[in-house]
């Protein structure tokens, strides 16, 4: 057993891989390596990201944006807007429970001129409540005194002074003047068709403006401001009731810097109007709309404080007409309709146990419009109060009532784009939000992945920008396309996620590092091909242009491989100039190719010689194993040339190739006049000893023991050969064969094995000093394989042993005295 394992050690069994943790940290410092060349583009990348997170941070957190980025924050509202008109209709869900009762134009021509009798509005909601309407939201303020019954009021009282100055009045004319005063008396018919109807919500407005107040004295202004403050938000809850006075004064402020929606004044409805309200549990609620700094109306305001008091404690918060109309739906009591807040701001609006949303910091919401003008459906006042209109049209809705006609209609911008959308379908489109979480949310979730997707698009995107190919980079802003994608999906599904910074994130870091890659690299990269193309593969040359530093001089492991021509004297003495030219040429452009094929640099041609290795520029595990492929690439090749030579009767070329791996310094090296990418080291000069013992021993492919113990090919057949010490060397060397390679007709030879293993057992007797047995052994190989040249050579050698013994103390080397 011991001796068979001895023969299977001479048969060369391989030797363990090192592991693939070792190959994985290689492959990783390479790549760190390539991208710390890369690092300005990198730097580039990472420059633009910081850049776009300080704009969003300015422009988009809080959506206060400044007035410097204000292009940028307008941009992405066009982008929004954008959104909303091309939205499919799938995709609208209006809310059936939702009408408009519109004063439009038609009204005006049978109503007569506006402001119509507030009779009519009586007749409307008598209408409406007798159909099943559930609730009357007015878009009007009702703050003055209906005049439909002033003319005859100013005749009774003429009448009565002209009795009291002693003329005769007609107690009759006085009963028929107070009489149609009564049946004209506009404001208290509507009074109590409100009471009648119950769940009305009047609008009151909110003057923000000096010009606004202009005229209106304080009187009146304290006098609207006691009558609004029957209807504040029915509660108003803290979530630390410890700091809750403190935190709702801070709330009270906050609406005011940086927002600037603290109200200079209001308006409300006259007395007899409000009264009715309390009586018939009705309310009323504000209808300002705050347009974005472009003109459109894209919040809603949802809760809004006001008092005329200097200290803030006396002021009170109140509620929007769509808060207030929401709640009179679904038929909330003030305990359930609450406001919770917090040192933060305003955290929800809970319209009791089951409908809560979150509005930001002082109650605003983006509105999620479900459509266009008339997304909602419109009936004309005229057809309410005559009563044209289909039974049941109004059962069970929420009406709201508004103005479309032109000169008193309350016409707004929003993101379908002309400034035509009635304020009255705006919130129809809020209380739509509202009863079914429609809102299009932008808070802490939607910000963070905005800011994720632009680091996305900076840094890991900057990385491989830093290492891809100049015409890959370009696919980079295909990455806009499922980009896009998300955000309409987002968009479909009530979020709104930032388009434009993301990417413009990603558009700028590909422009900007495709620039300088190609205005600073590309010199470089034609001057590196232009001094490689000569001796390196496109491959190699591709992956040296990443990182040009890596042909500066440096101590590398390498396999190096010396081919030679046997016998070029006598063939060149054969040829005239021209045809050995042409010759030469033809293997040489072969062998290089193979050297290429398998990723290695071509050194230099020496004559008929050729010079390449493996391992650099680049640090690459399985270096050796690609020489020892291109080794026997190289001798298959030359069997083709070979055929077609003798065919042609040129003279036929044969070849010897050395390999050898070690340590060797690598790089350009040279004059300042004329330098080269070449390798140097004993390493380079064992393989070149290496190529001419193929003559001695009558092989082709001879290596090292360290390029053997590289290879990690188990395909690859071996056989060790000798132990040698060569010209110029101390320390013997073991010499290996490269045979064949399985999957090929040498490689697959029923007989190899045996071939193998009965040249290793005649070493094995050589080694032992047992000549005979081994002269026995080679010459019975010889018989069977005449041309193997290692079995020749050492049955020769035991013979020469046999007449006379080496010295006693011989170990087995072969001293070689040439090289």
């Amino acid at each position: 057993m011991a001796g068979t394992s001895r023969v299977r050690a001479l048969l060369g069994a391989r030797p363990k891989s090192v592991g693939k943790s070792r190959r994985g940290l290689r492959g990783l410092r390479g790549w760190l390596q390539a991208w710390w060349h890369r690092r300005v583009p990198f730097t580039i990348s990472l420059g633009l990201t910081v850049f776009a997170l300080f704009i969003y941070s300015y422009t988009f957190i809080g959506d206060r944006p400044t007035a410097v980025f204000s292009f940028v924050n307008r941009l992405e509202l066009d982008a929004l807007d954008l959104r909303f008109r091309i939205r499919p209709d799938i995709y609208k869900h209006p809310d059936p429970r939702i009408i408009i009762v519109d004063i439009d134009q038609r009204s005006q021509e049978i109503l007569g001129r506006w402001p119509f009798s507030r009779a009519h509005f009586a007749k409307m909601l008598d209408a409406m409540r007798e159909d099943g309407a559930k609730v009357a939201a007015f878009d009007i303020t009702f703050s003055k005194p209906d005049e439909t019954a002033a003319p005859i009021r100013e005749l009774r009282k003429t009448v009565i002074e002209s009795g009291q100055n002693g003329g005769q009045t007609n107690p009759r004319i006085l009963a028929d003047l107070d009489r149609l005063s009564k049946e004209y008396d506009g404001d208290e018919q509507f009074a109590r068709a409100i009471e009648r109807f119950g769940n009305v919500v009047l609008g009151n407005f909110f003057l923000y403006s000096q010009y606004d107040l202009k005229g209106v004295d304080d009187k009146t202004l304290d006098r609207y401001a006691n009558i609004l403050a029957d209807f504040p938000f029915p509660q108003v809850r803290a979530a630390n009731p410890q700091t809750g006075q403190r935190d709702l004064q801070h709330l009270m402020q906050s609406f005011g810097e940086p927002y600037a929606l603290t109200p200079l004044g209001t308006q409300a409805n006259i007395e007899p109007l409000s009264a009715a309200l309390r009586n018939g549990h009705g309310t009323t609620g504000f209808f300002n709309v705050e347009p974005d700094p472009d003109g459109v109306v894209r919040h809603s305001l949802l809760v809004l404080p006001y008092g005329r008091s200097k200290n803030l404690e006396d002021w009170d918060l109140y509620g929007s007409l769509d808060v207030q109309a929401v709640r009179m739906f679904l038929g909330l009591p003030d305990q359930q309709t609450a406001l919770d807040f917090s040192e933060t701001g305003i955290t929800a609006l809970e319209f009791g146990p089951s409908l809560v949303i979150r509005p930001d910091a002082v109650g605003r919401m983006m509105i999620n419009y479900q459509g266009g003008v008339a997304t909602y459906p419109y009936v004309s006042i005229a057809d309410v109060v005559n009563r044209k209109f289909q039974p049941g049209t109004f059962r069970g809705k929420i009406v709201l009532v508004g103005a479309s006609a032109t000169g008193i209609g309350d016409l707004r911008s929003t993101p379908f784009g002309e400034i035509n959308y009635p304020g009255v379908e705006i919130h129809a489109n809020v209380i739509d939000n509202i009863l079914n979480r429609y809102f299009l949310y932008r808070g802490a979730n939607q910000v963070a992945v905005d800011m994720a997707l632009i680091l996305l698009f900076g840094v890991p995107l900057g990385l491989w920008l830093a290492l891809a190919q100049p015409r890959s980079m370009l696919l980079g802003l295909l990455l806009l396309v499922p980009f896009g994608g998300g955000v309409w999906f987002a968009f479909l599904h009530g979020w709104w996620l930032n388009f434009i910074i993301p990417s413009g994130t990603l558009v700028a870091n590909v422009g900007f590092v495709a620039v300088y890659r190609a205005l600073v690299e590309e010199k470089e990269k034609r001057h590196v091909r232009g001094a490689f193309q000569q001796y390196l593969s496109p491959e190699v040359i591709r992956r040296l242009l990443q990182n040009p530093d890596l042909v500066k001089p440096r101590k590398q492991e390498i396999t190096v491989m010396f081919s030679d021509v046997r016998g070029f004297t006598s063939i060149s003495e054969k040829l005239d100039a021209q045809e050995l030219a042409a010759l030469l040429n033809e293997y040489l452009t072969d062998m290089t190719e193979i050297v290429f094929a398998q990723g290695g640099t071509l050194d230099k041609y020496i004559g008929d010689a050729v010079m390449a290795f493996w391992g650099a520029p680049f640090e690459e595990t399985g270096h050796a194993t690609k020489a020892c492929r291109a080794a026997l690439n190289m001798m298959a090749r030359l069997k083709e040339m070979q055929k077609k030579w003798s065919a042609e009767g040129k003279p036929v070329l044969d070849i010897g190739v050395g390999l050898s791996t070690g340590i060797a310094s690598v790089g350009n090296m040279g004059s300042a006049l004329r330098y080269g990418y070449t390798a140097l080291g004993d390493t380079v000069n064992l393989s070149s000893r290496l190529e001419g013992l193929n003559k001695e021993y009558a092989t082709h492919i001879l290596l090292s023991e360290a390029t053997y113990a590289a290879v990690e090919d188990p395909f690859l057949i071996f056989r060790e050969l000798d132990l040698i010490r060569v010209k110029g060397k101390l320390q013997p060397v073991t010499l290996y064969e490269l045979v064949a390679s399985r999957g090929t007709p040498e490689g697959d030879a029923p007989d190899i094995e045996e071939h193998l293993e009965l040249f290793a057992r005649g070493r094995l007797f050589y080694r032992e000093r047992s000549w005979e047995e081994a002269q026995t052994i080679f010459e019975q190989l010889l018989k069977r394989w005449p041309e193997d040249g290692p079995a020749r050579m050492y049955l020769n050698r035991c013979k020469e042993y046999h007449a006379a013994a080496p010295d006693a103390n011989w170990d087995g080397v072969y001293v070689m005295t040439h090289k």
